[in-house]
């Protein structure tokens, strides 16, 4: 697909994804923004790769008290598309992360700019004008959507020269095992975190179980997740519906 092409339509679910996030619906995940960019790069299976690892690093984060944190949503994009056009899943992911930790200043810039629009909603309520109260608040929401497609539009366009950079750091060997190691261990790291949110010492027996069907059964993580689903299913059953040992 034509880059700009593809360069709009990420640019466009990234926005508009934003402003449906703001508005309560929770569509704009790292996973299924990279199954989005996946799917328009031609790759479904690497965009479920890439998303999920994105997922499960932004694990634990969430933005209370309005705290800016790593865009893992962005960075799972732009970790499809240099996946993608690399063949290195080690890079896109590498650029995936970094981009994430960019992306904390547009978020800061986009949080900024709509008080702009905040004031000039409230300007039009001291006056009792409801339809330019109404209609500040909705144009509140640009700032947000700009904040994330003005990124993405322009980084994809500009993605040669993140392959650039790939092909020089895949080139030196020292780099490209580093890259090689970080794709491998980002992976634990946000399986880690989520662990820490389980009670391993009550569960430990699903976990033992799990790593059993992983290691040596060579067991997928889709099928561990439905064994783990009808495991579940069948403890709450003969324990009456209760959790307590």
């Amino acid at each position: 697909m034509n880059t700009m092409v593809v360069a709009i339509l990420l640019g466009l679910w990234s926005g508009i994804g934003m402003i449906l996030d703001l508005s309560g619906f929770g569509v704009r995940t790292p996973l299924l923004s990279g199954v989005i960019a996946g799917l328009v790069v031609g790759d479904v299976g690497l965009g479920f790769e890439i998303g999920a690892t994105c997922l499960l690093m932004s694990v634990g984060y969430y933005t209370y008290g309005g705290a800016t944190i790593p865009d893992y949503v962005t960075g799972s994009i732009f970790g499809v598309v240099v996946a993608q056009n690399t063949g290195s899943y080690d890079v896109g992911l590498t650029i995936a992360v970094t981009l994430s930790l960019l992306m904390t200043q547009m978020d800061i810039l986009g949080r900024a700019s709509t008080t702009v629009f905040q004031h000039l909603a409230d300007k039009a309520l001291e006056n009792n004008n409801i339809r330019k109260f109404e209609m500040w608040t909705i144009l509140g929401t640009l700032p947000w959507c700009l904040s994330r497609f003005i990124p993405v539009f322009l980084g994809i366009l500009l993605v040669n020269q993140l392959e650039g950079f790939a092909s020089f750091a895949t080139s030196i060997e020292w780099i490209s095992n580093g890259l090689r190691v970080v794709g491998k261990a980002l992976p634990a790291v946000g399986f880690s975190l989520l662990l820490s949110y389980m009670d391993i010492k009550k569960y430990w027996p699903f976990m033992l179980f799990g790593y059993a069907l992983f290691a040596y059964m060579q067991v997928g993580t889709i099928g561990i997740a439905i064994l783990g689903i009808a495991c579940g299913a069948l403890y709450i059953r003969n324990t009456g519906g209760s959790t307590n040992v």
